[in-house]
């Protein structure tokens, strides 16, 4: 399976899921170690017991040999181990051997490994074979006989010995009680893991059910309270502050609907009243001035549908056609054709540019669009210009890219219009008719598909507004840089 496929079926799970495919096989691995501990200190426990009780019964035997005046002796040897034997649930096997291997009682064969220097009265503890048995032995050598100037010491030896079988057999017992233990108890916390997940995620399933019942036009924020969980609230409060967006828009738009509305059905209501007023008149009338009016409100009116339009197409994907762009010529082509509209508004209207652009500076971007672009800005600057005023496109030029502002003199702008410009359908001047609230998102649309941003600022002189964005040069070897 291939790590898309992976990841497109974990995209699909719900998050109870995700949570339980970490909780479970966690709490599986936290059973696979406590089982294996538990194993571990169980065997130990067991093995420390069985030895305790060899130990004391190689003392025992130890106190029940002795060597007197009578000789050599072992007081009830099987009487004592019987008992031992009874205890351990296995057979026990002893011996008994002097040093000199005179007197010898017990299993013969029985033989212990002992180190090589040996201490008297301690008990050693060893694994041995005798006749195919695994047996564990204790082990304790004791003197007899101190040594003599005519006679070496005489030693005993004592072994006990008992078959490992039983204590394997119990610590398997031991084993299939822990792991039938430990499985139910697995079972049990994954039921209350799986019920408890389930429970605490049952708020954001009614959530979603309580958004999917919304009507499709409610943008009012959903409310954050205490049934809420904790870990939910930023993911509420995300989707409060786009719905807070969408009101916003939606307010936006319906004001735009109503300027549009007014914008196109005003024009309109203009030119049918004018042409009917022109029937009634003299046929001799000079028609210079109803021409006139009649050419102003069919541009408005084909300007506001043009904006709609270029809105529309550049929201519907529309592919630009970028090419390296003399700047300088456009600029000069804009200002030019912008002058009559700035000599109605009596505006002063310039150019500026830096020494280092000049007409083979190239930029990287589409003509028309960018020409559109430099239209819209200046069209702003020059209606919302003080008449008698100024508007100034001015060009400066940075190692990579060319930055192009648009200034000009008026009213000082508050940080309020400056947050809002830009978005769609706002309006500076809510008693103007003459604009849309369209142009400005429009460049903002295209100079985005541009790969640049516009700003906007106050002018150094206090006045008026500034609109920036930069566009990046087409060097001369090393080609177009699309992003500034």
């Amino acid at each position: 399976m291939s790590p898309e496929v992976i990841r497109s079926a974990w995209a699909r799970h719900s998050l109870s899921r995700r949570l339980l495919t970490w909780l479970l096989p966690s709490l599986v691995l936290i059973t696979v170690v406590e089982f294996s501990l538990s194993y571990r200190l169980a065997q130990q426990t067991i093995d420390e017991a069985y030895d305790r009780g060899l130990r004391s019964a190689v003392r025992a035997l130890s106190l029940a040999t002795r060597f007197d005046a009578d000789g050599f002796s072992v007081d009830k040897p099987f009487q004592l181990l019987s008992y031992v034997q009874s205890n351990a649930r296995g057979t026990v096997f002893f011996r008994v051997v002097t040093s000199d291997g005179l007197l010898e009682a017990g299993f013969t064969d029985l033989n212990f490994p002992w180190p090589a220097a040996v201490v008297n009265d301690d008990v050693y503890l060893a694994e041995g074979e005798y006749f195919d048995q695994h047996l564990r032995i204790a082990a304790l050598r004791r003197e007899l006989v101190p040594a003599t100037e005519k006679a070496a010491a005489i030693s005993v030896d004592l072994l006990v010995a008992e078959d490992l079988a039983p204590r394997q057999a119990y610590l398997q017992q031991f084993l299939w009680r822990t792991l039938l233990r430990d499985g139910l108890l697995l079972l049990l916390t994954a039921f209350l893991l799986i019920l408890i997940v389930r429970l605490g995620l049952s708020p954001l399933a009614r959530w979603s059910q309580l958004i999917r019942e919304r009507n499709s036009r409610d943008v009012t924020p959903l409310p954050v309270n205490d049934a809420l969980p904790l870990e939910a609230r930023p993911l509420v409060e995300a989707l409060n502050f786009h719905l807070a967006r969408s009101a916003e828009a939606q307010w936006q738009r319906q004001r735009f609907l109503d300027n549009a509305s007014h914008q196109l059905r005003t024009p309109l209501a203009i030119l049918k009243t004018q042409i009917a007023w022109a029937k009634v008149q003299d046929k001799t009338l000079d028609t210079t001035a109803f021409l006139s009016r009649f050419e102003a409100q069919v541009d408005q009116a084909a300007q506001h549908a043009a904006q709609m339009l270029q809105l529309a197409r550049l929201e519907g994907g529309a592919q630009l056609k970028r090419t390296p762009l003399p700047l300088l010529t456009v600029a000069q082509g804009v200002v030019m054709s912008m002058q009559a509209l700035a000599q109605q508004r009596r505006i002063d209207l310039g150019l500026e540019h830096a020494a280092d652009i000049q007409p083979h500076t190239t930029v990287w971007g589409d003509a028309n669009l960018l020409q559109q672009v430099l239209e819209n800005l200046l069209d702003n600057a020059i209606r919302h210009g003080d008449a008698g005023g100024v508007a100034t496109l001015v060009l400066t030029r940075s190692r990579e890219a060319v930055q192009i502002s648009v200034e000009n003199s008026g009213a000082p702008v508050s940080d309020e219009v400056l947050r809002h410009l830009g978005e769609r359908y706002y309006q500076a001047d809510q008693a103007s008719y003459w604009g849309s609230g369209l142009g400005l998102s429009i460049v903002d649309a295209i100079l985005t598909q541009m790969h640049s941003r516009i700003t906007f600022s106050k002018p150094e002189h206090g006045g008026g507004l500034r609109a920036t964005f930069s566009l990046g040069l087409c060097q001369p070897k090393g080609g177009c840089d699309a992003s500034p």
